[in-house]
C-alpha cells in the first residue's frame, strides 16, 4: 500500500498565465527551488486546454491579459468540478480596489501578490499549496487502497452469506467495526507519517535499564549521514560536534532530574558539514515511579538556522547599502553646497563689476547691449545653479514651504512683468486672460513654478510663436494654463517630460538650453502645495500644453492702502566688508563708494572680530566661508562685545543659500542673509533700512 501511494505523489505541476513571456521566465526561476514542474500559457484559452489536460497544484495568474483577463479564466476554472479546488494566486502590476479584491475572492482567488513580486513570499505560498496537493494525492490514494480492501472483503463476505445468513450478519458487522478501526489507524499513521518527513522529524526511545535507543525512521537518512554511520543502537553521540558534548551530557543529566529533556546540537557529518538538531523528551517511569524510558522528538533544524544566518546577512548587507547611500547623499549635498560656495563667489564679483559698469556707463555707448547680453548670462547661470541646487533640496527632503493666502492671477501677473522686463517675452505674442484665484502657497516656490511653466513655453517656441497664459478656476481648483505654438512633444517624451534631465530632442547648437531641471522642479514644488501638473501635446510641431492645479481658497480679506514707503537714499555710514576673497572684496568696496559709503576691509575672521569692535561701524556685510573664525562665529563674538544701545546691523553675504543656513545666520545674529550674487539695489536698501521691520520686508 505504501508503494501505491508513493507512485501517486508524483512532481506536481504548477500552471503559470501571464502573456507576457519574459513574466513566465522570471516566475519559473523564483520558484525552481521548489522543485515542481511547471506549465505555461500565454492566455486564458491556452490555460483552459492546460487545465483539461494535467493537473494541477497551484495556478499562477496574471489579472491583465488582453481578451480574456484573469478575473474572467478564474471564473470559468471554478466551474469546472476537476479543477475547482485547484488554488489560484493573482498577480498584478496595479494597485487593486476593494471591489475587485472582493470580485477575485469571490471567483476562487486565495491571495493577490503585487508586481514586483517578493520571491521569498511568492515561494512560501507556493510550497504551501504544493504541500497541501502532495498530502491532498497521498490521502486520496490511501483511500483507494482501502477502498480495494473493503471490496475484497464484501466479495469475501458474499460468500459467507451463502453458507450462513445468519453467520454472514454477523460477521459483516464486526468486519465493517474492524475496517473503520482499520482506516482510521491506517489514516493516522499516514498522517503522521507525512508530517514527520515534512517537519525533518524522528520520534526515538532510550531505554535506562538497557541504554538502548529506537527510533521511528532511520535517523541516518533524516539527518544526511551515510548508511551504517551510526551504531547499531543509532546513537547520535560519536558523530556529535566536540564543542557540543558537554551541553548533551548535561541535557541528559538534567532529564533524569527534572523528567524534561532539552538540548541543541550539531552533528559532524564524514564530509565535515554540519547538522543543526533539537530535541525534545519526556522522562517515563514505570507503576513503582521509578525512571524507565525517555521519549522525545529530534528535528533536523539546519535549513532554518542556515536561512536565519541567511536573513542575518541580508539585513547587515542592507544596513550597510543603506549607511553608504546616506553617506553617498550627504556628501553630494555638501558637495553641491561647496559647488555653490565656489560658484557663487565669481558670480557676485561679475555680476557686481556689471552693476558698476552700467551705473557709469551710459544706454547710447556701444557696450550698453554688450553689459545687457553679460547681465542676462549671469542671470540665466545663477538660475541654473539654484534649479540645480532646488532639485538636490527637493530630492532629499529639505524644502520647507512657508504657505499663506495668495493671490495665484497677481503673482502670474508679477511673473510676466518680470519676464517682460527682462526681454524674454519680446520675440513672442504673449496671450493673457488672468482671473483672481486665492490658494494657500509659498509665494516664492509659486512664482518659481509660473517662472519655469511659462520660460519652458517661450524656449521651445521659435520667433513669432504664440504663448498663452491663462488663470482661472475649475470646481474647487484654481488652474494655471500655459499653451504654446512650438515644437511640441513626441509621444514617447509625455510621459517622462518631468522627470530628472528630460529633454526633446535638440540639435547641435543646443538652441533650447537648460539642463532639463524647471519642469522636474515644478512637479515636485506642485505636489508639495498640494496640487497636480499634467502635460499634453498633439505631436512633434503642434505645440504643447501644461496645466498646473492648486487647492483653490477663500479670498483674503482687503487689507488697508499702506502709504508708499519714501526711497532709501544712502547717508554716509561706515560700511566693515569681510571676505576673504579679495576680488569680491574689491568690487563691494567700488559698488559701495560709488554710493558715498565709507568702506573698511578684513580678510579671515579673527580679524573681522577685533576690527568691528575698535572701528564699531554702522553695518558689516561678512562672508560665511571664512579662514580662522566662519562667518557665523564672527557674528556671534560681534554681537557678544557689543556694548550699550548701539548695534551695528549685520549682513551676510554668502554662497551658501538653503534654509538651512539662513536660520543659522539668525541664530548667531546677523539681521539680514543674501545670497551671492546679490543684487546691488537690495544691498543698498538693507543698508539703507530705517528699522528692523523694513529690514525683514527687504530679505
Amino acid at each position: 500500500m505504501v508503494t501505491d501511494i508513493a507512485s501517486a505523489l508524483d512532481t506536481p505541476k504548477i500552471l503559470i498565465v501571464d502573456d507576457r513571456p519574459t513574466n513566465l521566465d522570471a516566475l519559473e526561476a523564483m520558484l525552481v527551488s521548489t522543485g515542481c514542474a511547471f506549465v505555461r500559457a500565454l492566455s486564458a484559452h491556452e490555460a483552459l486546454l492546460r487545465l483539461l489536460r494535467d493537473d494541477f497544484a497551484a495556478i499562477v495568474l496574471d489579472i491583465q491579459m488582453p481578451g480574456m483577463g484573469g478575473i474572467e479564466l478564474a471564473a470559468l476554472i471554478k466551474q469546472r468540478k476537476r479543477t475547482q479546488h485547484v488554488p489560484i494566486l493573482f498577480l498584478t502590476a496595479h494597485l487593486v480596489d476593494e471591489a475587485d479584491v472582493l470580485r477575485g475572492y469571490g471567483v476562487g482567488a486565495v491571495d493577490y501578490l503585487s508586481k514586483p513580486i517578493n520571491a521569498e513570499i511568492l515561494r512560501s505560498k507556493i510550497g504551501g499549496f504544493i504541500e497541501l496537493f502532495r498530502m491532498t494525492r497521498a490521502l486520496g490514494a490511501a483511500n483507494e487502497a482501502l477502498q480495494g480492501e473493503i471490496a475484497d472483503r464484501q466479495q469475501a463476505q458474499e460468500a459467507l452469506q451463502l453458507a450462513n445468513l445468519e453467520l454472514e450478519q454477523r460477521v459483516l458487522e464486526r468486519t465493517a467495526e474492524l475496517t473503520r478501526a482499520h482506516r482510521d489507524v491506517r489514516e493516522n499513521e499516514e498522517r503522521l507519517r507525512l508530517a514527520i518527513e515534512v517537519a525533518r522529524i524522528g520520534a526515538w526511545e532510550w531505554h535506562l535499564a538497557s541504554d538502548h535507543v529506537t527510533w521511528s525512521t532511520n535517523p541516518e537518512a533524516l539527518f544526511g549521514f551515510p548508511e551504517h554511520a551510526f551504531d547499531s543502537d543509532r546513537r547520535l553521540f560519536d558523530a556529535l560536534h566536540p564543542d557540543d558534548k558537554a551541553t548533551v551530557e548535561q541535557a541528559m543529566a538534567t532529564t533524569l532530574e527534572t523528567g524534561v529533556y532539552q538540548a541543541d546540537y550539531r552533528l559532524v557529518r564524514p564530509d565535515g558539514s554540519i547538522v543543526w538538531l533539537t530535541g525534545r523528551g519526556r522522562l517515563i517511569a514505570d507503576s513503582n515511579g521509578t525512571p524507565e524510558r525517555v521519549v522525545g522528538i529530534t528535528r533536523n533544524v539546519t535549513e532554518d538556522r542556515e536561512a536565519a544566518l541567511e536573513r542575518e546577512g541580508l539585513l547587515r548587507e542592507a544596513r550597510r547599502a543603506r549607511q553608504e547611500a546616506e553617506t553617498s547623499s550627504r556628501t553630494k549635498d555638501e558637495f553641491l553646497a561647496m559647488l555653490s560656495h565656489e560658484l557663487r563667489n565669481p558670480l557676485n564679483v561679475i555680476a557686481g563689476g556689471l552693476s558698476i559698469l552700467e551705473r557709469a556707463g551710459s544706454p547710447a555707448e556701444p557696450t550698453a547691449r554688450t553689459r545687457a547680453l553679460m547681465a542676462r548670462q549671469v542671470h540665466h547661470l545663477t538660475a541654473l545653479m539654484d534649479d540645480l541646487l532646488d532639485v538636490a533640496r527637493l530630492t532629499s527632503g529639505k524644502i520647507a514651504l512657508s504657505c499663506r493666502p495668495l493671490d495665484l492671477g497677481a503673482a502670474v501677473a508679477g511673473c510676466l512683468a518680470t519676464l517682460t522686463d527682462a526681454n524674454l517675452l519680446s520675440r513672442h505674442t504673449c496671450r493673457r486672460t488672468i482671473a483672481s484665484v486665492w490658494v494657500e502657497a509659498d509665494q516664492t516656490r509659486i512664482e518659481q513654478i509660473i517662472t519655469n511653466v511659462v520660460t519652458n513655453a517661450i524656449k521651445f517656441t521659435p520667433a513669432g510663436g504664440e504663448v498663452s497664459v491663462v488663470v482661472s478656476v475649475d470646481g474647487d481648483d484654481a488652474v494655471l494654463r500655459v499653451e504654446d505654438s512650438g515644437a511640441g512633444i513626441a509621444p514617447d517624451l509625455l510621459p517622462r517630460v518631468f522627470d530628472l534631465f528630460v529633454q526633446g530632442e535638440r540639435t547641435i547648437e543646443r538652441a533650447a538650453g537648460g539642463l532639463g531641471l524647471g519642469l522636474t522642479l515644478v512637479r515636485r514644488l506642485t505636489e508639495m502645495h498640494g496640487g497636480t501638473v499634467t502635460a499634453s501635446s498633439e505631436g512633434i510641431g503642434h505645440g504643447a500644453s501644461f496645466t498646473v492645479r492648486l487647492p483653490r481658497i477663500a479670498p483674503a480679506p482687503e487689507r488697508a492702502e499702506c502709504a508708499p514707503r519714501p526711497e532709501f537714499t544712502p547717508a554716509r555710514m561706515r560700511v566693515l566688508v569681510v571676505d576673504d576673497n579679495a576680488d569680491g572684496r574689491e568690487m563691494v568696496r567700488t559698488l559701495l563708494e560709488g554710493q558715498g559709503y565709507e568702506i573698511h576691509e578684513a580678510a579671515e575672521g579673527h580679524a573681522a572680530v577685533a576690527r568691528a569692535l575698535a572701528l564699531q561701524p554702522d553695518a558689516a556685510i561678512i562672508d560665511i566661508g571664512l579662514p580662522g573664525l566662519d562667518g557665523y562665529a564672527v557674528a556671534a563674538r560681534i554681537r557678544a562685545g557689543e556694548k550699550g544701545d548701539r548695534r551695528m546691523r549685520l549682513i551676510a553675504l554668502t554662497g551658501y543659500g538653503t534654509e538651512t543656513d539662513r536660520r543659522r545666520a539668525a541664530q548667531a545674529g546677523f539681521d539680514a542673509h543674501l545670497t551671492k550674487p546679490c543684487d546691488p539695489d537690495r544691498l543698498a536698501r538693507l543698508l539703507a533700512a530705517e528699522s528692523t521691520d523694513q529690514l525683514s520686508e527687504l530679505e
